[in-house]
């Protein structure tokens, strides 16, 4: 996807590193822009792409933090038995359709 149609865009992540326990949540936000859409689902992937979704992983909108445009607060969370071997990324879709992903989740 071309970067001029992308709604949603993730910047960077609010740590360099997310890093989230097996059985554990992580609270972070990702900083860019368009994250005031409603439409809007966050979750792993293995790839820049967003097409590889990781599924003991799952990523959550914070129903309890203060979100905005430029920065949207969610909780991650590793289920037992999330792959620990490698650094994945943090995708969004608005309605449906791939925006954007930045690398820096970390199970440990």
């Amino acid at each position: 996807m071309s970067d001029d149609k992308k709604e949603v865009e993730i910047e960077r992540l609010s740590e360099p590193l997310v890093v989230v326990s097996w059985g554990g949540d992580k609270p972070f936000k990702l900083i860019g822009h368009g994250f005031s859409k409603k439409t809007i689902d966050v979750y792993v992937c293995s790839n820049e792409y967003g097409n590889d979704v990781v599924p003991k992983i799952k990523v959550s909108i914070d129903p309890n933090a203060t979100s905005t445009d430029g920065f949207l607060s969610v909780i991650a969370h590793a289920e037992p038995g999330a792959n620990n071997d490698k650094v994945f990324w943090i995708a969004v879709n608005l309605n449906g359709t791939f925006q954007d992903a930045q690398e820096g989740l970390k199970v440990v």
